[in-house]
């Protein structure tokens, strides 16, 4: 069953189209602010989100980009009553996966979320079965494996996530809260412990190319560097 985050403030509204994804099969989380949303992202593991853009304090949009953040692939469906071009253009250059605008039919509103996730999990599949180069090494996610060194390396579920994390990444950086977030779904400090041994598993089984580094960057996580 899907999750889906819903952050709407009409509190008439919004309970009604809570119930109506329900009846359609989907699992909803609802809030009602900007804050309350973003709360809510961090400890829930949610398949896709459907934001209001006009919330006081924190808007759609600022929560779409926090968001953003966490997870740079969830897919987002803002809700709105505004067509200016300025806002389109701003959902946009977020990332905004589709728009509707308010008022909308129930049924349009599903449709658009089935679309989006659709597209998110052949997406996801791809993702799953790419092929990563790192250095001398490949890494194909579909089986865990790292190819390259003296033996091929099946990985754990925790060390395939958090490699991928650093392939994916722009520049090889990942925050270590998003890597948290990303892995285990929370921030909890006794996971932060464990990410620093996973981190360490990592660069001993790339240890064997010498131009590949695995970097703490001081009060923002790590940064994978493979030097040419």
């Amino acid at each position: 069953m899907s999750h889906l985050l819903l952050v709407d403030d009409d509190i008439m509204l919004s309970p009604l189209t809570r119930e109506y994804l329900e009846a359609k099969g989907y699992s909803v989380t609802l809030r009602h602010s900007g804050d309350e949303g973003l709360a809510a992202f961090k400890l829930g593991q949610f398949d896709a989100c459907i934001l209001d853009v006009k919330m006081p304090l924190k808007d759609g949009f600022a929560l779409a980009e926090d968001i953003r953040q966490i997870d740079p692939l969830m897919p987002i469906l803002f809700l709105t009553g505004a067509v200016q071009k300025e806002e389109r253009i701003r959902g946009l250059s977020i990332g905004a996966d589709d728009y509707i605008t308010k008022p909308f039919s129930m049924e349009e509103l599903y449709l658009r979320v089935r679309n989006t996730l659709s597209r998110s999990q052949a997406q996801q599949k791809k993702s799953e079965s790419a092929v990563f180069e790192v250095g001398k090494y490949r890494y194909h996610a579909g089986t865990r494996e790292l190819h390259g060194g003296t033996e091929v390396v099946k990985l754990t579920a925790i060390e395939a996530k958090l490699l991928q994390l650093f392939c994916e990444s722009e520049n090889g950086i990942i925050r270590r809260d998003i890597a948290l977030q990303r892995i285990w779904g929370d921030e909890d400090m006794l996971k932060g412990r464990s990410l620093n041994v996973y981190v360490s598993k990592l660069r001993t089984f790339l240890s064997e190319d010498q131009a590949i580094e695995i970097l703490n960057v001081h009060g923002e996580g790590y940064q994978m560097v493979v030097r040419r």
